[in-house]
């Protein structure tokens, strides 16, 4: 681990970290064996604010080898992920009408869930993902996947090699940006890569919904950075691009997805005008808004596991649902509401079996599951909540209850 104290856009000294979770499990680091559980190691997690450009960052950095070469989260396990990648692909193809000629590629491409979604609309694809398990994932489905870290070494070998010369039109990057230590080295890679007339388009989680609703499970060792779109910009103007579009998008408690073009391919639209206006007059990226938010995390714990007491101390059982990485930041902050979780249930085969980073707490199958006693779910993916409640209808017919933990603890 390495000490970051400089921004990665403008490499303004960061200040002091105004939210510090505490050392913590790398949060998709599952377990294997009890026997692991003594040896595991922790990290410090803690967020900064720059100054100048306002970008929200991780003090402390962990090697990418170590964090993604076998990574456990799998897109097409959720329902409205699997939705999602049908709707963009069709969104894309036809904003910038996208034909056989044309290639799609995606960064951080996962089990190749989206670009599958772009092959059935007849372009071609290119993914580019550094965990092999989920490269040979793709691969199998038949989406060409190159397994390998995104940057400019990667695109220089890609376009020497077989592939050589085909570059992208289409330059997608789905909740993978905000995990790239060096910004300035991805933009060239960006601007090698893509036609004259290509289009980079990043989706990462929203500052403003980050801090309006509380999302500090946000923050862990793989999300680096915490994005408004005014620090884009800054990027995007340093680096020969521009920042011309940004659209929300309901997923994972609130993203946005941002377009970026190379300088003088397009004017920014009246939409994203009104964006950057509306982050300005909140003061998105002020330091007392992020020390307010700090505050409310703080106090948000102490209603959480004073609810999840009051419900054991009754005679309630608890379990979670949804071994997500977000799910392991809130519950390695929380540690007497996770100890009194029996487990966890998770959709993915490749969690079952495994134990909880940090709270070690095992992931069981909700397929077949037998509550024995539990009366209450924390959904502790809260994102997916209606999907998730809408699987496990027959716990809630038998008398079941839902905790939601975020924005505000509620039982529903």
């Amino acid at each position: 681990m390495s000490a970051h104290t400089r921004c990665r856009i403008c490499q303004t000294q960061l200040p002091e970290p105004f939210l510090d979770l505490g050392p913590m499990s790398l949060a998709n680091a599952f377990l294997k064996n009890r026997s692991d559980f003594k040896k595991e190691p922790r990290f410090p997690l803690a967020v900064a604010g720059c100054p100048d450009c306002g970008l929200v960052q991780l003090t402390e950095t962990v090697p990418p080898e170590q964090l993604y070469r076998n990574y456990l989260y799998v897109s097409s396990t959720s329902d409205a992920v699997r939705v999602y990648a049908s709707t963009l692909a069709a969104r894309i193809c036809a904003r910038y009408r996208l034909g056989p000629e044309d290639r799609v590629a995606e960064l951080g491409s996962n089990d190749g869930l989206i670009l599958k979604a772009f092959q059935g609309l007849g372009t071609q694809v290119l993914g580019i993902e550094p965990a092999r398990n989920l490269a040979r994932i793709a691969q199998a489905r038949g989406v060409p996947t190159v397994s390998e870290f995104f940057c400019a070494k990667t695109v220089r070998k890609i376009l020497s090699g077989k592939e050589k010369g085909k570059q992208a039109r289409v330059l997608l990057g789905r909740h993978v940006f905000a995990h790239i230590d060096d910004w300035h080295d991805f933009m060239a890679a960006a601007d090698h890569f893509l036609t004259p007339d290509g289009v980079l388009l990043i989706e990462v989680p929203y500052l403003k919904n980050l801090l309006e609703a509380d999302e500090f499970d946000t923050i862990y060792h793989e999300h680096l950075s915490y994005i408004a779109l005014a620090p884009i910009a800054r990027l995007a103007e340093m680096t020969g691009f521009q920042l011309i579009e940004a659209e929300p998008v309901a997923l994972h408690g609130g993203s946005i997805l941002m377009t970026l073009q190379r300088k003088g391919s397009g004017r920014p639209t009246s939409n994203l005008k009104t964006l950057l206006a509306a982050e300005r007059k909140l003061k998105l990226t002020d330091p007392a808004a992020f020390n307010r938010f700090a505050g409310r995390v703080r106090r948000w714990k102490g209603r959480f596991e004073s609810l999840v007491q009051r419900i054991a101390e009754s005679g309630g059982r608890l379990a979670g649902y949804g071994a997500a990485a977000k799910a392991n930041t809130l519950l390695n902050f929380c540690p007497e509401a996770a100890a009194r979780l029996v487990c966890v249930l998770d959709r993915s085969p490749h969690k079952q079996g495994l134990w909880t980073p940090g709270t070690h707490l095992p992931v069981r199958s909700p397929e077949g599951w037998n509550p024995n006693g539990i009366t209450h779910l924390v959904i502790l993916a809260w994102n997916f909540q209606e999907e998730i409640v809408r699987q496990m209808e027959s716990f809630r017919a038998g008398g079941g209850r839902f905790l939601i933990p975020i924005p505000a603890p509620r039982v529903i």
